[in-house]
């Protein structure tokens, strides 16, 4: 509850006028009642803070709600992709046969919180036969079950059947693909503690820093690009189409430059989440009523195993940056992070708050007193304003000031307002950094 203003304690009624003495004595209780101190200045600071904003992600390149949105009212994926992504366009490209992407094991890059850790996991095939080959001799085939994979003095050993073999690597195949028996019953393969489920290339195993390593080998513009979930297929369904090829378009120009990329780390050119892109495979592609969408999508944008459409600047491919929902217009990439992408440059987004299904067209997210005085190094915090902002909208100066009149700063990047303010809100996280106000709550 806020504090009221002190009581005046008022100077005792005159009996008399006759009596100037009591007059004087009078006038000094009400100047001394007037000097009564203030309460404690604590006891005028809100209980929290409400942060209000809108938008979720980074802010870099395409917002996919935007994306959305401009397909619905008429866009196409060329002029989506050249409206986000200044001075770049789609072109036909030759591209990588293939790719391989790890859906189990270490993690390659030292992000803190991915990875597996466990020394075995276990291997379903469903539907159909599966087959381990060892320098490209079958050695074992099986019907549908589960094989059991782990890692054991620098070795991958493989547990099916009734058999158990131990090799430096080996390769999984099944029914129904380019490998083995294209013609039999299509099996499907899931992996325990991995994203999605399986039904195109093949798996190869192995043993990487103690942990059992599993790989996905795909053609890049069709499998590969199947299993691709960053944009809700269903909006194929409601006027996105064009959003889901731009995805698609983008999606592969930054898997064709990742193919360039073989990390020994991990026996693969991507990962399986964020820190590449979100490959989930026959999940994807298979999702009851709205896969076919996206995987139409995905074959309008490629004419042949080795061509496809991609983003270019300046002729040459680029790794296109994208997200959910701008705060109503995208970044600068030196704003969020740290080089200068010249086509990552910030421009008008009034598309993404328009776009139907988007929970984060506003948003709200909750600091205790506590927490925001450990955020600005304050005894306490009287209020929060947002004092400086990059063109994007984004937050770049928050400011602060105790019941006394210090004031404190925190300055930086958008990525970095948005990590640490949300490491100091109730939720853990704030969804962007496009904050439009800080309001106190008593």
């Amino acid at each position: 509850m806020r504090a009221g203003r002190p009581a005046v304690r008022r100077a005792p009624a005159l009996r008399s006028a006759s009596w100037p003495g009591r007059v004087v004595l009078g006038a000094l209780v009400l100047v001394a009642a007037l000097l009564v101190p203030a309460a404690p200045a604590s006891a005028a600071v809100p209980d929290s803070f409400v942060v209000k904003g809108s938008g979720f992600g980074h802010g870099v390149g395409m917002p996919q709600y935007g994306a959305f949105q401009m397909a619905r009212e008429g866009y196409s994926a060329s002029s989506i992709l050249r409206h986000y992504y200044t001075d770049a366009a789609p072109s036909d490209r030759t591209t990588p046969l293939q790719v391989s992407v790890q859906v189990f094991g270490p993690d390659p890059y030292a992000f803190a919180g991915y990875g597996d850790t466990t020394d075995t996991t276990t291997i379903t095939v469903t539907g159909g036969w599966w087959r381990l080959v060892d320098g490209g001799v079958q050695i074992e085939s099986g019907p549908p079950g589960t094989l059991r994979a782990t890692a054991s003095d620098g070795d991958i050993v493989v547990q099916g059947d009734g058999r158990t073999f131990r090799r430096d690597d080996l390769t999984l195949e099944w029914s129904g693909t380019r490998h083995w028996k294209s013609t039999a019953a299509r099996a499907v393969v899931s992996i325990a503690g991995a994203h999605g489920t399986y039904r195109h290339g093949r798996m190869f195993l192995s043993e990487i820093d103690g942990v059992p390593n599993i790989s996905n080998q795909l053609r890049l513009n069709s499998e590969y690009l199947y299993g691709i979930a960053e944009m809700p297929s269903s909006w194929g369904a409601t006027g996105g189409q064009e959003a889901l090829r731009a995805q698609a378009i983008v999606a592969r120009s930054y898997a064709v430059l990742k193919a360039a990329d073989w990390k020994p780390a991990c026996d693969c050119h991507l990962v399986d989440d964020v820190r590449d892109q979100q490959f989930s495979g026959w999940k994807k592609e298979a999702e009851p009523t709205y896969g076919t969408y996206w995987r139409a999508a995905v074959n309008a944008t490629w004419t042949s195993s080795q061509n496809g459409r991609v983003l270019t600047y300046g002729g040459v491919p680029v790794a296109a940056h994208y997200y959910s929902s701008s705060g109503g217009r995208t970044a600068n990439s030196e704003d969020v992070w740290s080089s200068v992408i010249p086509y990552e440059r910030s421009v008008s987004d009034p598309f993404s708050k328009r776009a139907p299904g988007n929970s984060y067209a506003s948003w709200t997210r909750v600091m205790s007193q506590s927490r925001a005085q450990d955020l600005f190094g304050l005894g306490n915090v009287k209020w929060i304003r947002v004092t400086d902002r990059y063109s994007s909208g984004q937050a770049r100066t928050l400011t602060a000031s105790s019941a006394l009149g210090v004031v404190r700063t925190i300055t930086g990047k958008a990525d970095y307002i948005r990590a640490t303010v949300g490491r100091h809100t109730y939720a853990g996280s704030l969804p962007a950094a496009w904050i439009s106000d800080v309001v106190e709550r008593y």
